[in-house]
């Protein structure tokens, strides 16, 4: 099962409870002693946590947000501004691509957070309102979200209820929560490339082997060890294969017919 479809069937039972308080009780009980230990252990690093919300409230006004990763410096540019094309640019504003200013060119690290897609924020939408306690406008919502023009329908119905505010506050909880899971995610990514560059394979006068440039025998590709998801087991074939590169016949002790 993939993981937004067990995520969808998670919401589903909880959503099934939502009148049973007791329920809710054990099911908020669990999750404390159950999984927010897990949560924690995955935190995004101290230094990056106070750019969350700034960069949250960015995408949610429709920017796209740079972060540089080593200064920390954040830029915005917004979402459908072309500057991949400084020609198209300067036909269609009538002003110089230069007077741009745009810093994050010239950043060596960076992460970019783009706007939430329609589908996501429809989520966001359908989560709020699965949760409120006046049932007159949820069922308002809920008709609203069903029917054409759902967005611009949600936002008159908020913008005319108490709840206004309440609102703006989940969006941008759950928009905060979106933009660490993803600056999470690509850290994640970061490190894994700087493990594997300098975990690489070496010659023995230096030089970095490139992994494509190492052959590959016949046996290794009815092994079921063969390109399997595990970086430090993938790494020990490679340094094998390339120890074994001029030999006649390849001969592997760790070898497993498929």
């Amino acid at each position: 099962m993939k993981n937004q479809d067990l995520l969808d069937e998670i919401l589903l039972i909880i959503r099934s409870t939502v009148d049973d308080r007791k329920k809710l009780e054990k099911i908020h009980e669990f999750l404390l002693n159950e999984v927010s230990e897990d949560v924690e252990e995955n935190e995004i690093p101290e230094k990056y946590k106070k750019y969350v919300s700034e960069i949250a409230k960015s995408i949610n006004a429709g920017l796209v947000c740079y972060l540089n990763l080593d200064t920390l410096e954040i830029e915005d540019i917004p979402q459908h501004l072309d500057i991949d094309d400084p020609e198209e640019y300067e036909l269609m504003t009538g002003k110089p691509f230069e007077s741009l200013d745009i810093k994050h060119l010239e950043w060596e690290n960076y992460i970019s957070f783009e706007p939430l897609h329609s589908s996501e924020s429809f989520k966001i939408m359908e989560d709020f309102t699965n949760i409120l306690d006046d049932k007159i406008l949820q069922g308002k919502l809920i008709n609203t979200l069903n029917r054409r023009k759902p967005f611009a329908n949600f936002k008159d119905l908020i913008d005319n209820s108490q709840y206004r505010e309440d609102w703006f506050n989940f969006k941008q909880k759950q928009t905060e929560s979106h933009v660490a899971e993803l600056l999470l995610s690509q850290l994640d990514e970061i490190q894994e490339d700087s493990l594997e560059e300098i975990n690489g394979i070496y010659n023995d006068d230096g030089t970095k082997v490139d992994p494509q440039t190492i052959p590959l025998p016949a046996l290794c590709i009815i092994c079921k060890k063969y390109q399997i998801d595990d970086w430090d087991e993938n790494l020990l074939c490679q340094m094998n294969r390339h120890d074994q590169r001029n030999d006649d016949e390849f001969k592997c002790g760790a070898f497993e017919n498929i």
